[in-house]
This record gives C-alpha cells, sequence and structure tokens, in this order.
C-alpha cells in the first residue's frame, strides 16, 4: 500500500503546562487541499508552525514523504504563509523579497522577482519601507514570498486576511493553478467564502 504523503501520528504540543495539540493524527496525500478547523485558540496555527518547523512537536510523529519530519531537510520544500509580518525594516520592499530569495536558494533571485512583481501589484509599492506600509501591504509581501517560489507543500495561516477584492481574485487564481499543478495546499480560514478555492478541500482537520 502507498504511504501517504504526510502523516501525523499522535502528535501533542503544550505551552506552559497547557496542553494546545493532544493526540492528533491525519493523513493528506500529494495533491491535497486541506483545511484546518477550530475555534480561535484551538491550535491551528500550531499546528502550521508544527508542519513548517517552527515549533517542535512533544509527543508522536510527523512524516513527510516516508521520512520523519524532524530528520529531514523539508524546509527546502515547505512554504509557509504566516500571520504574522517579519521584515528587515532597513530593506524596502524589494530588497526584501531578493533576500528571502535568496535565503531559501533560489539560483535566479532577481529574474523570479521580475518575472512576478505585478501578482498583487506587489511592484507598485517596492520601493517603500516597511514602516512604511499598511498591513495589507504586509501581507500582500508574506503572500508573494509564500507562493511565488516553487515549492511542494504550502501551509496558509488565513492567507485572505486584510486583502482587497483584486488581490483576493488574484490569491484564488493563484492557488487554482498550484492545485492544478499536483501542489499540495493545507490551509486555515475563518472566512470559508472568502475564496472559491476554499470549497474544494478534500479533507478537515477538525482541532
Amino acid at each position: 500500500m502507498e504511504k501517504s504523503y504526510l502523516s501525523v501520528n499522535k502528535i501533542s504540543k503544550e505551552f506552559n503546562g497547557i496542553k494546545i495539540i493532544n493526540n492528533l493524527s491525519f493523513e493528506v496525500e500529494k495533491g491535497d487541499l486541506v483545511k484546518i478547523s477550530g475555534k480561535n485558540g484551538s491550535g491551528k496555527s500550531t499546528l502550521l508552525k508544527i508542519l513548517a518547523q517552527l515549533y517542535f512537536y512533544d509527543q508522536g510523529e510527523i512524516k513527510l514523504n516516508g521520512t520523519n519530519l524532524k530528520a529531514s531537510n523539508s524546509k527546502t520544500i515547505i512554504s509557509y504563509c504566516s500571520s504574522d509580518f517579519i521584515f528587515y525594516k532597513d530593506l524596502n520592499v524589494k530588497s526584501n523579497i531578493l533576500f528571502y530569495f535568496g535565503i531559501i536558494g533560489e539560483s535566479n533571485n532577481k529574474k523570479l522577482y521580475e518575472d512576478n512583481k505585478k501578482f498583487l501589484g506587489i511592484n507598485l509599492f517596492e520601493n517603500k519601507y516597511p514602516n512604511e506600509l499598511s498591513n495589507g501591504q504586509k501581507k500582500k509581501i508574506n503572500i508573494f514570498r509564500s507562493l511565488i517560489p516553487t515549492y511542494n507543500l504550502y501551509l496558509l495561516d488565513e492567507p485572505e486576511l486584510g486583502l482587497d477584492l483584486e488581490s483576493l481574485n488574484e490569491l484564488d487564481n493563484k492557488l487554482q493553478t498550484l492545485l492544478k499543478n499536483k501542489k499540495t495546499i493545507i490551509f486555515s480560514t475563518h472566512n470559508n467564502d472568502s475564496l472559491s478555492i476554499y470549497s474544494k478541500y478534500k479533507k478537515e482537520v477538525l482541532l
């Protein structure tokens, strides 16, 4: 029997003695669209950060493509779009993105940027610095950095939050393309109607 692309087996995570995730198990096949659901504080963002290897889990096991997540070099194939904004304040938008592309190992980061800079209108504020940006613009940078490079697994924490209607349509189209290309997407949202792709999920993980 073929193994699942992502296998989460009885993982638990606690902070300061409070258990956030308890004995959670689920399987994801390659190319699946998976929704993470739950109330505020149920652990949705924590789970995504665990899968992105930003947090370690306390118990259980996670395997990606048959390899233990803790022992793999999977950061190079996993994209994580956070709800947090982390930028270098002394670099403008374009330089922040180029620097990030360099960190993740893009061989031609300038071409990648120039070929895609109209996505979400990044080119319209590429010379601004982080302290000059609105929250919506900061969110666009997070999405751009997460979706423009090529990954195998995309982890999205409420990516639609704070976007205008035009940007929502662009995001929706981009995610539809990724799904057609057999990329695996795991997302959380509190607004199921914000993107049409959200109605196409094959599996729901309830926390």
